[in-house]
């Protein structure tokens, strides 16, 4: 099969560049390992009794300084299923209580810190090394240090800390923070189903040969895709073994990047059989999960949903026993449970000379890279490295 252009991996990454290539007039095929696109896009439906309720399995929330996803939301028709996140807290639990992060606090030791905020700058400085002397070095240690670690399910104090949370320019129409009447998958979905995108799932690609009229992806179903330009927007680890036959430095290069892997397991419960009070997330420090992140944003009639995401190695008996504690429930209280594990990078300080090197190593090639490991993991910075690579494509 002929495209102008192939792109590898449905995720947010893959679709929004898809969608930058199919608007610019190209013929697009995206290929997606799993049977649906999304990625950390991924809105678990359980159908119950009588009506479906979705849980996050990855990224949860949307904000308005995120314009260029908004843009192709806009684009793709779906902005008026842009719906309000309820206002709940984020709490931590300690020693077997819910508290809230702020009471967490030691103020005495934010106030005599927090005019570090005016000086100092956060280029070139660790996650840790930045809030540390933002917050006082005791409230980073036991309380600041485990609501970011629980932001990509892993520890963050080697993290840049200028690609940990960023200052954008937002859309003040649009509510501040969001989630979609459907969850956030819903709008994956849209995207797949825009106008020049040909998408096939549940097609692993198993190799890539460079031929005369561009590349050779060929899946593990036997099928064999061509096409001038290829874009991959899978984890570096995965793009890496891909392009070890043809870009061997380009390969090195993105194996020099660590990843984490992070298994989230979600739960829903009926809300009659659970008393912990509404949540946007619990944030456990030291323990065996990172965040259990709550459907509580979206209420629903009938139901709760949690999704824990637990540090890998952890059994499945551990796992129940710990979420039961948690929640204060017994296994038998669960009537539906999800898992699944995510693949997140793992950035350190001096990533923005690693893209550098990166970007002139692409330079001149129809071979575009996209992720969440380049200018940060937010959604938006996804998006943006898609624009910016589709800016490559070129007219045969």
């Amino acid at each position: 099969m002929k495209s102008d252009v192939v792109i590898v991996g449905g995720g947010i990454s893959g679709l929004s560049l898809a969608f930058y290539s199919a608007k610019a007039g190209f013929k697009t095929t995206l290929l997606e390992k799993n049977d649906s696109v999304g990625g950390s896009f991924n809105s678990h439906l359980y159908t119950g009794d009588s009506t479906a309720f979705w849980l996050e399995m990855g990224a949860h929330t949307c904000y308005n300084s995120y314009q260029n996803l908004l843009d192709i939301v806009d684009a793709c028709h779906v902005s008026d299923s842009i719906i309000p996140r309820a206002k709940v807290p984020f709490m931590l639990l300690v020693d077997k209580k819910l508290t809230s992060v702020f009471s967490a606090l030691n103020i005495f030791e934010a106030l005599k810190s927090i005019p570090n905020i005016f000086s100092l700058k956060k280029e070139g400085l660790s996650v840790r090394e930045y809030y540390s002397k933002i917050v006082g070095v005791n409230n980073y240690n036991n309380t600041l240090s485990h609501f970011f670690n629980a932001v990509p399910s892993q520890p963050t104090d080697d993290f840049p800390a200028d690609m940990m949370f960023k200052s954008r320019a937002k859309r003040k129409e649009v509510l501040k923070n969001y989630t979609f009447r459907e969850g956030l998958q819903s709008v994956a979905k849209a995207i797949a189903k825009s106008k020049g995108i040909n998408v096939f799932t549940g097609q692993e690609v198993t190799g890539i040969e460079v031929v005369e009229s561009g590349y050779a992806i060929t899946t593990g179903s036997g099928v064999t895709h061509s096409a001038a330009t290829l874009a991959l927007a899978t984890p570096s680890a995965v793009s890496s073994r891909l392009l070890q036959t043809i870009e061997a430095d380009i390969a090195g290069h993105l194996g020099t990047l660590k990843a984490a892997s992070v298994d989230s397991l979600g739960v829903v419960v009926r809300k009659e059989d659970i008393s912990v009070r509404p949540v946007a997330a619990i944030i456990s420090p030291n323990d065996t999960f990172f965040s259990a992140v709550s459907r509580d944003t979206v209420p629903d009639d009938q139901y709760r949903g949690f999704a824990f995401h637990f540090r890998t190695g952890e059994s499945d008996e551990t796992k129940m026993r710990r979420i039961t504690e948690v929640l204060g429930i017994r296994e038998d209280a669960i009537i539906h449970r999800y898992e699944v594990m995510n693949t997140v990078p793992s950035l350190r300080v001096g990533h923005r000379e690693w893209l550098e090197k990166m970007d002139d190593m692409l330079a001149g090639k129809n071979l575009l890279l996209t992720g969440n490991y380049f200018g940060g993991m937010a959604i938006e910075d996804c998006v943006s490295r898609s624009l910016s690579e589709s800016g490559r494509l070129k007219k045969s």
